[in-house]
């Protein structure tokens, strides 16, 4: 019966403990839940370098120190993005000894804080289109940091009809052509190779080469081929084949230099359509009888075969210095063999009448009008062809000619008969 009663009095201190173990354990997780409600996280950006702290404190120097961070003379504080009792970033710019060479010059000593752009910023110091620095303008400063800035400088470039300029403060002719994106092709003329180092105010010029193809489609001439027929005059020739011109297709391979035309090249040639030559049959057979004109003095020649009388004179234009008439009319010219209504051979300087107007056997000096032909020495032997037709055509007389080709030159046209 003991035993039980000392078993129920340690079973009741067990539970005191138990309860009082339990009532503590409570509180402290009340406390440290309250604690937690009431703190908050500050993000730390030290040059870029991110720290975060859990804190109740509310001030930023009082989270600083908590922090163990502190700010020397030269440093920035930027709260910008600081608010007290909430989760929030305090950043710290360090304060650095910097030099800056500023194109090529001394270097000069500067603090800068946070990035090299800001640095520069701080201390007045710009940066123009195309200068150069030695680093990036986002690079973090550290202690004893030396920044260079390559000036840039003023580059011409004349392509298409326009003139670029490009500020650029190193490199080659390729890079000032990059920075300007102009293009180059193979065939394009630079004033200066590529790899030319850049310099203040140099002109670089493109002359700009291309090539087109151009197809063209022109005529083929024909070829006369002459054959000889012995059994035609020399003064005869007719067309036995008629010519025909070609045609054919050329491509041409064009240089054009900005923009003109300066050379044009045949490249390939294709004959779509052969000619045909043309064949003429020219006589070969001299006419009997036909003899040259008379020379006159001042070297002129007469159509006419005839000899004239010593008693005719001529002036100075070959007209008969007495005559006993003078008849103004058209004469046509004509010609072959046979004989004269006299019966005599036909040559130059005997001539077709009307009988009736010029009676056979006068004599007369025959010259044409526009002073291009001097008939000569004629006489009438012949009765012309045009008394049969019907109608005026004033037609005067038909005159004799060696050939056909001399009697188609003259045709028809006005003459002066001197009835001499």
């Amino acid at each position: 019966m003991d035993i039980i009663k000392k078993i129920g009095k340690a079973l009741a201190k067990s539970k005191a403990k138990l309860i009082m173990i339990t009532v503590i354990a409570i509180f402290c997780a009340a406390t440290i839940y309250a604690a937690a409600a009431n703190s908050y996280t500050i993000t730390l950006d030290i040059d870029g370098e991110i720290t975060r702290v859990t804190t109740m404190r509310e001030s930023a120097d009082e989270i600083l120190s908590h922090a163990g961070v502190q700010i020397g003379e030269y440093d920035i504080l930027d709260l910008s993005e600081f608010s007290d009792g909430t989760d929030s970033t305090i950043r710290i710019y360090r304060g650095y000894n910097i030099k800056v060479l500023d194109n090529g010059g001394e270097a000069v000593s500067y603090i800068g804080n946070g990035s090299v752009g800001l640095a520069l910023l701080e201390n007045g110091i710009t940066l123009k289109d195309g200068d150069e620095l030695n680093c990036s303008v986002d690079d973090r400063l550290y202690e004893g940091m030396e920044i260079a800035i390559s000036r840039a400088f003023p580059v011409k470039i004349m392509a298409d009809g326009e003139t670029v300029t490009v500020n650029i403060a190193s490199g080659t002719v390729s890079d000032a052509l990059d920075k300007a994106v102009i293009a180059v092709d193979d065939d394009d003329i630079l004033s200066k190779p590529l790899d030319t180092p850049l310099e203040k105010d140099l002109l670089i010029k493109i002359t700009r080469i291309s090539y087109v193809e151009r197809v063209d489609t022109v005529e083929i001439a024909y070829k006369t081929v002459t054959k000889k027929d012995a059994s035609m005059y020399t003064d005869q020739s007719k067309v036995e084949v008629k010519g025909v011109k070609g045609q054919q297709t050329i491509t041409y391979n064009e240089k054009f230099v900005d923009g003109v035309l300066t050379e044009s090249t045949a490249i390939n040639t294709v004959v779509d359509k052969a000619p045909v030559d043309e064949v003429k049959v020219v006589g070969t057979k001299k006419r009997v009888g036909v003899t040259s004109g008379i020379a006159l003095a001042n070297g002129k020649k007469t159509i006419s075969t005839l000899t004239p009388p010593a008693s005719l004179q001529l002036d100075k234009n070959n007209i008969p210095v007495s005559y006993k008439k003078k008849i103004v009319g058209t004469a046509s010219a004509y010609s072959g063999g046979g004989l004269t209504a006299t019966g005599k051979k036909v040559r130059p300087g005997y001539i077709a009448v009307n009988p009736k107007q010029i009676p056979y056997g006068t004599k007369m000096w025959i010259v044409s009008n526009d002073g291009r032909y001097i008939y000569g020495y004629a006489s009438a032997e012949d009765t012309g062809g045009f008394t049969k037709w019907t109608g005026n055509r004033a037609t005067l007389c038909d005159l004799y000619f060696p050939n056909s080709s001399s009697m188609y030159a003259f045709g028809r046209r006005s003459v002066t008969i001197y009835i001499l």
